[in-house]
């Protein structure tokens, strides 16, 4: 017999819940479950309930855990993973290339991400210290493909985010980039880029070079990269790069770049078409 919690335990909100009846946190919970853009979906859910004046903090964040043997097999039979050429010998490390002329998928990771909202006038009034603010966000659907990105869609997704924000494609001092290292999202990212920003693209990161695709919790973890380097004045750097003729911009390779970054745009993109495009503001 199944013990007695399996079932709640199965409820996706369930992960909200343990949340709050460890932090005592009594607001809305919301389980934003938008593939591997949770954990930025979430962090717009949680600005719109602050500025909504449904709370005043927001806990916001995204876990998953793929390492399980059917979803790798689900991912290699869509040849979504890195698989390597016939005789080729490629160390772990070097398996993640984003961006890069001889990607081949990507390579699954699992981990957890958590990053905590605040009203201003709330930070400021109980003294709280920040740094890094969220200044703008869209949001779109593809409408198009279960798993291909579509590039009209994931193009406005950038533009919405920096509409809200109420900068022009100028003022980004970075990008954290979604790019999985498969072949037809990496382009379309690129295309997209190029079509916000034409042929000034700021220098671009991808965090999965290091860190492989955790998933839904992808776009929560490289958030707190990005919002690190914000703080730090660096941008961190893209491994395993070697440059693809198709794809010609600014990637970050090989060692943090030291760069002010008063504004940091961050994609992600998941499967159903859940597009979400986060800008992050120096403070």
């Amino acid at each position: 017999l199944p013990k007695p919690f399996t079932n709640p335990n199965a409820c996706i909100n369930m992960v909200g819940g343990k949340v709050s009846i460890l932090t005592g946190a009594t607001g809305p919970i919301t389980a934003t479950i938008s593939a591997c853009a949770t954990g930025a979906t979430s962090m717009i859910i949680g600005a719109m309930f602050i500025e909504q004046g449904l709370c005043d903090v927001a806990i916001c964040g995204a876990v998953d855990f793929a390492l399980v043997p059917a979803i790798i097999a689900g991912f290699a039979t869509m040849n979504g993973t890195f698989y390597p050429k016939p005789g080729e010998n490629v160390p772990p490390q070097a398996a993640s290339r984003p961006f890069s002329s001889n990607r081949r998928g990507f390579v699954v990771s699992e981990g957890a991400g958590a990053v905590i909202l605040a009203a201003r006038e709330f930070a400021q009034s109980w003294g709280l210290r920040y740094q890094v603010a969220l200044a703008g966000w869209g949001m779109t659907s593809d409408a198009h493909h279960v798993v291909a990105p579509h590039l009209p869609t994931v193009t406005r997704c950038m533009e919405l985010s920096l509409a809200h924000a109420g900068i022009a494609p100028s003022a980004v001092s970075s990008i954290n980039a979604h790019a999985t290292s498969t072949q037809v999202g990496d382009k379309v990212e690129y295309d997209a880029l190029c079509a916000v920003f034409g042929k000034k693209i700021p220098p671009v990161t991808a965090n999965k070079s290091m860190m492989g695709h955790a998933m839904g919790a992808s776009s929560a973890i490289e958030t707190i990269f990005a919002v690190q380097g914000m703080i730090g004045g660096k941008i961190p750097p893209t491994i395993n790069y070697d440059p693809d003729p198709d794809m010609v911009f600014d990637c970050v390779t090989d060692n943090a770049r030291c760069l002010d970054q008063p504004y940091v745009l961050k994609n992600a993109f998941g499967f159903g078409g859940c597009n979400a495009c986060i800008v992050l503001q120096k403070c």
